[in-house]
């Protein structure tokens, strides 16, 4: 049986949350690591890249003139703007086996989605789209849909990302609360206006949040201990990561 740690962390800077993450991914490479989540929120609207991105997708003078700060991730993935949102992060040791990753991305889903349904957001896991990659000549995260991805009425309502050393793994991700995500395209290295405008749709398109689909704001405490109970219940119904029996959808 896998027995999941949770920690509930403070708001703090993109850069510390960060670095945060991949010092607990680098000790649970070392091993004598026990498995955990972690759920926290970003100090103030932060845009983060993915560790193969190329910084020069954000337009500086527009990231400056708003004072807004941006971070590169220790995952892949693409952009995201960390602003109404919980972020989770999940860090697993003893992770060596070919299907690990894919297997981690499934039950992540499986439990983010019996949290937000908990909270009465019909929330599916999709099992087909594309696996979690670098994609490095992507611009923002939720404009695609990867497999085992947590939607709603078929919109990404959960953007992740994940990183693999040899033994370990880290995925974190954003369960989005709220509609400033969509903010991003001010701040990327796009043609025009018009191509702001039309990337924003896109992502408007695509994505949904907890208070677009039930209409009010759910509390942070509330999502955060629906989200805690979600993967205990998820991790614990395991003897290992490879196995072959999961949760229910």
């Amino acid at each position: 049986m896998i027995r999941l740690r949770v920690q509930q962390d403070p708001a703090r800077s993109g850069a510390i949350l960060m670095e945060e993450d991949q010092a607990l991914l680098e000790l649970a490479e070392r091993g004598k690591f026990e498995p955990l989540v972690r759920f926290y929120q970003w100090e103030v609207p932060t845009i983060s890249l993915g560790y193969h991105q190329s910084a020069e997708q954000l337009d500086m003078s527009r990231l400056s003139a708003a004072s807004m700060p941006w971070v590169r991730r220790p995952t892949g993935g693409a952009a995201v703007l960390h602003s109404d949102e919980l972020t989770y992060a999940i860090v697993l040791p003893n992770c060596d086996g070919p299907k690990d990753a894919s297997r981690v991305q499934e039950l992540v889903s499986r439990a983010i989605a019996g949290g937000l349904r908990a909270l009465g957001v019909a929330a599916e896991v999709d099992e087909r789209g594309e696996p979690l990659s670098a994609l490095p000549n992507r611009t923002s995260c939720f404009v695609r849909t990867s497999r085992w991805e947590v939607t709603v009425g078929g919109k990404k309502i959960v953007g992740s990302a994940q990183r693999k050393l040899s033994s370990a793994i880290l995925q974190h991700g954003s369960i989005l609360t709220g509609d400033d995500h969509l903010r991003i395209t001010d701040f990327l290295q796009l043609k025009d206006d018009h191509s702001r405008e039309l990337l924003r749709a896109k992502l408007e398109s695509k994505a949904t949040s907890i208070s677009h689909e039930l209409g009010y704001a759910v509390h942070p405490n509330d999502l955060r201990e629906a989200m805690a109970a979600s993967f205990v219940t998820v991790f614990s119904n395991l003897q290992s990561i490879p196995s072959t029996s999961a949760a229910g959808n």
